[in-house]
């Protein structure tokens, strides 16, 4: 253990065996060699005293999974783990690929600690094979080795090298079949290639040959045993116990404590034993015995929070006869020059490695690009052509009783020749037949007239929904209308007849306010209408309130150009969001992610590729709403289309950011598309593209002002409506709003991945 000592040795051995070489780089030279041979005198990987706990520290579910282990894996050397599921394989293999830490106690990987500068672990130094498939489902098998292979930096002459030995060795199935079409064992077959195509120092593989064929499993441990003689060190987890006598070295594990680590010829000598399952039964018969004397100690004398030293098999059966040379630190192996390269994969490869995978991923998912490409141009096509458009067609049922009361009824109304208004010698006007007037002007304005019989019967024709309003014209309508205008002030039997009533159905809010608003334009154009046919200015029938040319904006505008630029912000948000959050999560759920971390991928590196491609695809969603929405539906902008773009963009960003925060905090799709419909719905109610803000309370109000859709739907109003500038507070205060939400939730983000990784 005294490594001072051990170094001073080999450094005189070697200077010995180059006495007399006068040579200026021998000195280089000799400590070269020493660490070389330093480096092969240590164990490719040491845990000492490994506790590892899952769980709340104060809660009923925390639960120790590794408790004082200490393991030693030789280098070129075959490790086989043996073990239960749920006795904390997979949780070692983590902690010692830099994927977990430890709660206590330390690890070292290949002379230097996981996750250290310069230990190339997580990096190409390892090869690693998780229990889960692991590999992006729409990958060719040809695609998942070469995948993993620009990631460690090798060259495409090396991959292909590399594949066509692999696909030899494990009798790959054909280069280009993805990898979802793959049967079971043949995606383990694919996973275990691309832990070996870079011919790392360290193997680690989960259950590598669970569900392949015997012959198969049998020239995988030949090619182990091969590349342990040069200098590989394998660590290998498996169900199949015999199997793992092939191993140098196998260890024990269970309920997180290694309860042997020795050869199998060793371990079935000391515990008197002819296959390794019996001497497992009798290491767990003594564990289970050892673990009640320490239960019955602990309630007298211990903490219940503490785990006793000795709850550790201490019997000597358990123990190893080899001793090691242990190293403690990377800089005692790493040479000057080991320290000067970059041990992980060059970054120019890992780039170039996620950028390909992301695109396959993208372009070989029809329903993902359709959805991406196709979805925005169809909601904008959906938006402007069912909504802000004037209802037609509406049916309504008219009762005049004037025309019915002559001889030709309803049809005196279609009689062009049939003079309406005569001025008598008084120069008093007469009117006859008015009602016919209004009728026209209704039926110009697309309304469909039925006419009915009498009131009760219009009313019920509205009650059974098979109109949406009725209009009643009194016997005497006309003759009560003239005297009306000719004297001013008239009986209330005068008054009434010359009135007409209107009956509606108001549970259809906008058909309800279509028809007022359509019956009032009528009226206002009848009494034009007859005014004119009086020889009267046309002005004495308009109210007295003039609304002059608005100035901004259309005197009728449309429903449609006012409620556009909330839905495209709409839009351009939540897609972002619903694609980012299901490719991230898919990745978790598939172990792509993860893998790729152990390969040495940084998530920054996923972080920005994604970014890349997204933005990318923003911008084409942008344009296409752009062009749809201006160009094929004449959207009015007075403002700049290029600023209009740039806060459609940013928006999308945002969107996206929204995406990796639901990736962060859900664990499955469902819990997901769950928090996106349930945020969709707020925001859009009160974002005001339903409903004006002054509708709200106060307190409401404020908290919609601060939405992520609120305020920049408020300004591309403006830029649109109005021509305003983004130099204007009413414009630079939503890209403003947007820069602040996408701060919010990237903050949020890195906060809560900081909380899950400590």
């Amino acid at each position: 253990m005294k490594r001072s000592s051990e170094m001073e040795r080999m450094y005189k051995e070697v200077k010995l065996s180059l006495f007399g070489r006068c040579h200026e780089n021998a000195r280089e030279l000799i400590n070269s060699q020493v660490s070389n041979k330093l480096k092969m005198a240590t164990p490719a990987v040491v845990v000492e005293r490994a506790c590892k706990f899952y769980g709340n520290k104060n809660g009923n579910d925390y639960k120790a999974v590794l408790q004082n282990l200490d393991m030693i894996v030789e280098r070129g050397s075959i490790y086989g783990l043996l073990g239960a599921s749920g006795c904390g394989k997979t949780t070692l293999l983590s902690c010692i690929v830099g994927r977990r830490h430890l709660d206590s106690g330390d690890i070292w990987v290949l002379g230097g600690k996981p996750g250290e500068k310069g230990s190339g672990v997580p990096g190409p130094r390892v090869g690693y094979m998780p229990q889960d498939i692991a590999l992006v489902a729409e990958f060719s098998v040809r695609d998942a080795l070469y995948y993993f292979g620009r990631i460690y930096g090798m060259s495409a002459q090396q991959l292909s090298q590399r594949f066509d030995f692999l696909s030899s060795l494990l009798e790959l199935p054909p280069a280009e079949r993805f990898i979802k079409q793959l049967s079971g064992g043949q995606q383990r077959r694919v996973s275990l290639a691309a832990a070996l195509v870079h011919d790392p120092e360290l193997l680690i593989l989960d259950e590598p040959t669970v569900g392949l064929d015997p012959m198969l499993r049998e020239k995988i441990w030949d090619y182990l045993s091969e590349v342990a003689s040069r200098g590989t060190s394998v660590i290998i987890t498996t169900h199949y116990i015999d199997e793992t006598k092939q191993a140098n070295t196998i260890g024990l594990l269970r309920d997180g404590q290694l309860l042997a680590q020795d050869s199998p010829s060793e371990i079935l000598r000391r515990f008197d034993s002819t296959t390794l399952e019996e001497a497992f039964l009798k290491m767990a018969l003594i564990q289970n015995e050892s673990n009640r004397t320490n239960r019955r100690r602990s309630t007298l004398t211990s903490s219940p929070d503490v785990i006793p030293e000795s709850s550790i098999a201490d019997d000597s059966r358990f123990q190893s006869t080899e001793e090691f040379n242990v190293v403690t630190s990377s800089r005692d192996v790493l040479t000057k020059k080991d320290n000067a390269l970059d041990l992980k994969s060059k970054r120019k490869g890992r780039y170039k490695a996620v950028f390909i995978k992301s695109i396959q991923q993208f372009a070989r998912h029809p329903g993902g690009l359709m959805f991406s490409i196709l979805f925005p141009m169809l909601q904008v096509m959906a938006f402007f052509s069912a909504v802000g458009r004037d209802p037609k067609g509406l049916h309504v049922a008219v009762v005049n009783e004037e025309a019915a009361s002559l001889p030709l009824g309803i049809d005196m109304c279609k009689m062009d020749n049939l003079t309406r208004v005569a001025i008598n010698e008084e120069h008093i006007c007469d009117y006859y037949m008015l009602s016919c007037w209004f009728v026209d002007e209704m039926e110009n304005r697309d309304l469909v007239v039925n006419y009915i019989n009498s009131t009760e019967e219009a009313k019920t024709a509205v009650a059974n929904r098979h109109t949406y309003g009725a209009v009643y014209f009194p016997l005497n309508f006309s003759s009560s209308l003239s005297l009306r205008v000719a004297d001013g002030y008239v009986e209330d039997d005068v008054a009434n007849d010359s009135t007409i009533t209107v009956w509606l159905d108001m549970t259809d809010h906008q058909i309800s306010h279509f028809l007022k608003r359509t019956f009032l334009k009528s009226y206002e154009s009848f009494t034009q209408r007859t005014m004119r046919a009086c020889g009267m200015n046309e002005d004495i029938a308009k109210l007295p309130v003039r609304i002059k040319t608005p100035i901004f904006g259309e005197l009728e505008p449309e429903m449609v150009a006012y409620m556009a630029p909330g839905v495209m912000i709409t839009i351009i948000y939540f897609l972002p969001a619903i694609v980012t959050s299901t490719l991230m999560i898919s990745d978790r759920l598939e172990g792509v992610w993860e893998r790729s971390a152990v390969a040495g991928v940084q998530p920054k590196e996923m972080l920005h590729v994604h970014i890349t491609l997204q933005s990318f695809v923003i911008v084409l969603q942008t344009i296409e709403m752009m062009v749809l929405a201006f160009l094929g539906y004449n959207l009015p902008s007075k403002g700049s289309l290029v600023t209009c773009g740039l806060l459609l963009f940013l928006q999308g960003i945002g969107g996206m950011c929204y995406g990796f925060l639901l990736s962060v905090l859900c664990s499955s799709f469902t819990v997901a598309f769950f928090i996106a419909t349930g945020s969709f719905y707020p925001m859009i109610l009160l974002c005001g593209i339903l409903w004006p803000l002054e509708g709200m309370p106060t307190a409401l109000r404020y908290i919609a002002l601060s939405l992520p859709f609120t305020m920049p739907s408020m300004s591309l109003r403006e830029l649109m409506m109005k021509g305003s500038s983004i130099t204007e507070y009413n414009v630079y205060i939503g890209f403003g709003i947007s820069i602040a939400w996408i701060a919010l939730i990237l903050a949020i983000c890195f906060l809560r991945l900081k909380f899950k990784k400590s």
